[in-house]
């Protein structure tokens, strides 16, 4: 070859070359940058609403927090032979906001039960619903008045709004007149209803009220409607109810009974205080004592009359056909108002002969329960806690809860913990349930993982097992945003995953003394106010004193797959271990890793979880005991950590 064409040819070669190298890097380095992107955005602040004096970047209520006021003044009748409800009242409404508003919002849930209505639509008669097939419910009267004039009102569903003559101004107050009547409906169906029973009819009422619905300072009036899924976000107040009910009839409620020797017997009243002073089980009304719809008389009625204060709803239940037993818990507040004070709350259980025998356990288990959420969380604040057996699964109202449970000792105990879960959450941290379920289902379930090791020290609880079995097939939305009418698996998005992270949070992230001050802080910071989920998260980062933003993004945002991977050991002539972790999954977590050695010692090793920050594949180093010899490696050895393939977690001399 001539030299000029081997140079020519040569140089051609080297642009050839340095062609194919100026296109392949910067598409190598480009997918590095995308990598890299990718990776450091799990640990980005998240984008939360700003904060404000309203509510802090600390997640404290701010200086200028403020929330609505609703106190109820209500004269109720239950008809047990028409089953029917009617009532008059008055409710006055304070305006605690910035802003007039010239209407209110009210939320109309027995309209749910109307055969026209949307939910009733959606539910398509199955399921718990599949007994309103028959039934056309809803309110057959319904008056809104302002000093004895009707006001407009415009209903729209499970809505109603009512105009008013001239605004409310900020700092003013209202005081609205209000009548409605409904008929009660059958089997329990969505949180309350009637049933038959052998002595007869039982009562359970909720969603009876047509109450204002929620204005605050995040959505404004809060005007989702009641499809069935979603459960409520009211205001707190003050509530003095009466209901009348024939001569014979029981009435259990929220609040406490304020005129005893007008309805119970003068052994009623000798039983309910040797309760009050009680750690025992002590029977109100034995099963020889129960008066039953026979024995009832319909002409001579009897009026109960029960306040609450500072609660954001009230129910009840009733019926001639329940016995009633009653113990007392005491109480000492470490912090607070009330800090020092030891004071008793009535426990009591209401049942018909259908919950025996496991119902006769019911105060008991109320009461364990009742304690330990008091020692976990913060002290319960009301002067009572019942518990109700009939027709409705299991639901929780301020300070009494119905529960069906006529199964097993465990499903009765299960049921009642976790429904007094709830009047920490939402009953005293008042979260928005139409939109946020986790905040108060996630919660309370979460609750619960600690209220069955309690019970049953050696039993792992059920919601671990659970978790851990579905997560692999049912993480497909997520848990942040998604509405519970919206929810394609609510047992798994609102109960289980968000009690599962928060388990994970306090074992195996932070610790449970860590995390025991930053949500207590949180409990206490947001009693009895309205905390959103920015609060929340905010809240624990500020009491922990750490930066949780990939935790919450990575679990409660987003489809959270963990899989942690040895990929290699390596052990050193001087005994330097080098394990190869690769995190495979989406969600970063910190590494814990068990080294067993020949002579049976095992010593564990953690890695940070911002090892995930800049690559894939981290090293964990540590140096064999001397006179040792590494025989095993297990990441996760405890099994905490949904991950997907435990297979390649564990190494065992050299495979």
């Amino acid at each position: 070859m001539p030299i000029l064409f081997r140079v020519v040819f040569l140089a051609a070669v080297v642009v050839a070359c340095v062609g194919c190298a100026s296109s392949d890097a910067p598409a190598s380095a480009r997918e590095r940058a995308r990598s890299l992107a990718e990776l450091s955005a799990r640990f980005a602040s998240l984008d939360l609403p700003a904060a404000s004096e309203v509510r802090l970047g600390s997640g404290k209520p701010g200086p200028d927090y403020w929330q609505q006021r609703a106190d109820y003044a209500i004269d109720a009748r239950v008809d047990p032979v028409a089953e029917t409800l009617s009532a008059t009242g008055r409710m006055r409404y304070t305006n605690n906001s910035p802003h007039a508003l010239d209407a209110l919002w009210f939320n109309l849930e027995q309209n749910r039960f109307r055969q026209d209505s949307d939910g009733f639509a959606l539910s398509a008669r199955v399921g718990r619903t599949a007994a309103l097939a028959d039934f056309d419910g809803g309110f057959t009267t319904l008056v809104y008045s302002l000093d004895g004039e009707p006001l407009p009102t415009v209903v729209e569903d499970t809505l109603a709004r009512v105009i008013l003559p001239e605004p409310i101004a900020p700092g003013a107050s209202i005081e609205i007149g209000m009548e409605w009547a409904f008929p009660i409906p059958p089997a329990g169906v969505i949180r309350m209803g009637s049933e038959e029973t052998e002595a007869g009819m039982n009562f359970l009422l909720a969603q009876w009220i047509p109450q204002v619905a929620n204005y605050d300072d995040v959505s404004g009036w809060n005007t989702l409607p009641y499809l069935g899924s979603g459960e409520f976000y009211t205001n707190f107040g003050d509530y003095d109810v009466s209901v009348t009910v024939p001569r014979g009839y029981l009435v259990a409620a929220t609040g406490e009974l304020v005129n005893p020797s007008d309805v119970l017997s003068d052994t009623q009243r000798e039983r309910l205080a040797q309760a009050m002073a009680s750690d025992e089980t002590v029977i109100i009304v034995g099963p020889d004592e129960v008066v039953g719809d026979d024995g009832a008389d319909a002409t001579d009625l009897r009026t109960w009359r029960y306040r609450a204060e500072m609660v954001r709803t009230f129910c009840f239940s009733t019926s001639a056909s329940y016995m009633w037993d009653a113990a007392s818990l005491e109480l000492t507040p470490e912090h607070g108002p009330d800090a020092g004070e030891t004071r008793r709350v009535l426990i009591q259980s209401f049942y018909p002969e259908e919950g025996l025998p496991y119902w006769e356990k019911s105060t008991e288990y109320l009461r364990f329960s009742t304690k330990q959420n008091s020692e976990f969380f913060t002290p319960y604040p009301y002067p009572q806690a019942t518990n109700v057996n009939g027709p409705v699964g299991g639901m929780e109202y301020p300070m009494i809860l119905f529960c069906r449970g006529r199964e097993s000792a465990s499903g009765l105990f299960g049921v009642t913990a976790h429904e007094i879960g709830h009047n920490w959450f939402p009953m005293m941290v008042n979260t928005d349930e139409r939109r946020h379920p986790w905040m108060d289902e996630g919660f309370t379930t979460f609750a619960d993982i600690y209220q069955r090791a309690a019970w049953e020290p050696d039993t792992r609880p059920w919601q671990l097992n659970r978790y851990i079995e579905r997560a692999p097939q049912r993480d497909v939305q997520p848990v942040y945003g998604t509405r519970p009418d919206h929810n394609s698996q609510v047992g798994f998005l609102a109960y289980r995953k968000p009690a599962y992270g928060l388990y994970l949070l306090r074992e195996y992230v932070l610790g449970p003394e860590r995390f025991d001050r930053a949500f207590r802080g949180y409990v206490d910071r947001w009693a009895f106010k309205s905390p959103q989920p920015a609060d929340f998260f905010r809240s624990m980062e500020d009491v922990a004193g750490t930066d949780l933003a990939w935790f919450w993004r990575g679990w409660f945002y987003g489809v959270s797959d963990i899989d942690q991977a040895i990929e290699s050991v390596e052990v050193s002539s001087e005994g330097v271990v080098t394990v190869s972790v690769r995190a495979a999954g989406r969600l970063p977590m910190p590494v814990v890793a068990e080294a067993t050695y020949d002579d049976g010692a095992t010593e564990r090793y953690r890695l940070p979880v911002e090892a995930w920050a800049t690559r894939e594949v981290a090293p964990m180093r540590w140096v064999v005991p001397e006179g040792r010899t590494l025989v095993s490696v297990t990441l996760d050895p405890d099994a905490m950590l949904p991950d997907w393939a435990r297979s390649n977690n564990k190494w065992s001399g050299g495979s």
